[in-house]
């Protein structure tokens, strides 16, 4: 906790006014040695929150502006799409989340955990690679090629294999075409995860709905619980504007 606070006020210090700090300045502002705060800002520097800009000296990264990006683009889907989550949970009793795909990572902008007492719980999606869940392949499959390619290239050798190229094209054109996913949580083989995509008022798929299940419970009514998902994404669809539902 203490490093995450000083990863804090580090970045409370860049402003409109000094958008660019040397190291020397951030240290003696921080009460901090020169060499911890070095450690500090190429911690930053190499996830993105910080850019150096010239020897020692440091600007916000390109992490703030994309970060910034979700959260202008999410507020307004949180917003309306909360009162059918919450629907959700109350009529059938499984943990849902909405999310979007910031260029190739899977952003959870809301989450709601079911109220049954065997429920999957919401921060399930937490932390996984978008191609760990059918959620994050969905997103994929709208992505376009370029965005693909370049996701299933930096993930070659992620924890979790990939599917073999035939496949994945096979299985991304098929989400792609019917605007819904199903199928296990990374190693979770007894979660199951149903997806559904969200199109705005422009009709472009640019968000998800999805519902987390015990796999005991899903494999009662798989049919039910497509449509459960697909009725939801419809009506927040329609919320936002689109027609095509």
């Amino acid at each position: 906790m203490g490093t995450i606070r000083k990863v804090g006020n580090i970045m409370r210090l860049f402003s409109e006014k000094e958008p660019e700090l040397g190291l020397s300045d951030i240290a003696r502002r921080m009460n901090l040695s020169t060499s911890g705060t070095h450690d500090l800002m190429d911690g930053l520097r190499k996830i993105g929150m910080v850019q150096r800009v010239a020897r020692g000296r440091y600007r916000l990264g390109p992490m703030i502006a994309s970060l910034y990006r979700v959260l202008i683009d999410t507020s307004a889907l949180v917003d309306t799409a909360r009162p059918t989550l919450e629907r959700l949970v109350a009529d059938y009793g499984e943990t849902v989340h909405l999310t979007v795909l910031d260029r190739s990572r899977l952003v959870v902008a809301d989450a709601i955990e079911g109220g049954k007492a065997l429920r999957v719980a919401r921060s399930i999606l937490d932390d996984l690679d978008a191609h760990e869940t059918p959620v994050g392949m969905l997103h994929l499959s709208v992505a376009g090629r370029t965005r693909q390619e370049a996701y299933f290239a930096d993930h070659a050798n992620a924890r979790t294999p990939l599917l073999p190229p035939e496949r994945r094209e096979t299985d991304l054109a098929a989400m792609a075409r019917d605007g819904f996913a199903a199928g296990p949580v990374a190693t979770e083989r007894d979660v199951i995860c149903t997806a559904a995509l969200l199109r705005n008022h422009t009709e472009i798929p640019f968000a998800a709905v999805s519902l987390c299940i015990p796999k005991a419970r899903y494999d009662e009514q798989p049919r039910a619980f497509r449509t459960i998902c697909q009725t939801a994404a419809a009506r927040i669809s329609a919320d936002l504007g689109s027609c095509a539902w």
